[in-house]
């Protein structure tokens, strides 16, 4: 959404003055998935939210942003003068135009390539304005490539405990050389399971009941006068699945039908540009966090620096 943390108040105050609508593209966002995870914990299915993680992993060059560069790549072909107008003046380099993800003057690293989607689909489940303490690690462990921003990270972020949801920390990582083949997810855990979260799938995981024959519940019911039968019970499930119907066009369908539905018939969007700020904040203040080696504060209800 925006290069710089200071970029977001301009283009929240230009969409109410312009009265659009305006959507940020975190496409998972829109998945039915992410709706059915939002409808299971307000249902209380995991009991109280106290953790959260998310991993992204790339195994592949053109996932790691190694773009492939057009054979005709010149000063003639690429406008490169407007392209640097706005950063520092260089000679014309391909590199930095088609592989632009690499370097600070342009890209926002792997927090703003992929942690702002986890962000958003956590954002969007819980009912969270965002965290208020941020950390982040990580480091170049394998593209040697000249490239500005480390290939592995690490995030992690305090959530205050607000009206929307207890205080909960989160944890997010991605891997641009990965032998994992690409894992990506969302999991949420609370005091009673977890979910596990795609665009297309939530798998909820409980924790086993005690049995009702339990010789430490038998003990127990003796002193406060509950008369024990022995008789056993009905069980919940320990894993639950919830899968789309066959047919479902995904996300990125679902994200772009939405916003063109909202421009025909005058509606709102889930992620406008105060939602898409408060995703893209954190995402970009682990950068800051990462390149200062320091904790960096963050208020999300004012959506400032502290």
């Amino acid at each position: 959404m925006v290069h710089s943390v200071d970029e977001g108040h301009e283009v929240i105050k230009a969409q109410k003055k312009s009265g659009k609508v305006f959507q940020v593209g975190s496409q998972g966002l829109a998945s039915l998935g992410n709706e059915k995870a939002k409808e299971l914990l307000a249902s209380g299915v995991i009991g109280d939210l106290n953790y959260a993680e998310g991993f992204w992993a790339r195994n592949s060059p053109v996932g790691a942003w190694q773009y492939p560069i057009p054979e005709d790549a010149s000063e003639k072909t690429v406008d490169w003068e407007r392209y640097i107008s706005n950063t520092n003046k260089r000679p014309f380099d391909p590199l930095r135009f088609f592989r632009w993800r690499n370097y600070r003057d342009y890209g926002t690293g792997m927090s703003g390539d992929l942690f702002v989607h986890l962000f958003s689909s956590l954002h969007f489940i819980t009912g969270s304005l965002g965290p208020n303490k941020i950390y982040s690690s990580g480091g170049l462990r394998y593209w040697k490539d000249g490239r500005e921003v480390p290939d592995v990270l690490l995030g992690v972020f305090d959530y205050p405990e607000v009206q929307q949801h207890p205080g909960f920390n989160l944890s997010l990582r991605c891997n641009f050389v990965d032998g994992t083949s690409g894992s990506t997810y969302l999991k949420l855990v609370g005091s009673e399971g977890s979910m596990d979260v795609q665009w297309d799938k939530v798998v909820v995981k409980r924790n086993a009941r005690p049995r009702p024959d339990d010789p430490f519940l038998k003990e127990k019911s003796k002193g406060s006068g509950a008369a024990y039968s022995g008789r056993k019970r009905i069980l919940p499930p320990k894993e639950m699945v919830y899968e789309v119907e066959e047919g479902y066009k995904g996300a990125h369908y679902d994200h772009h039908a939405g916003f063109f539905d909202a421009i025909r018939n005058d509606k709102s969007v889930v992620e406008d540009a105060i939602f898409g700020y408060r995703a893209a904040a954190p995402a970009l203040l682990c950068n800051d966090s990462y390149f200062n080696d320091m904790a960096v504060k963050w208020d999300p209800v004012e959506m400032k620096q502290t």
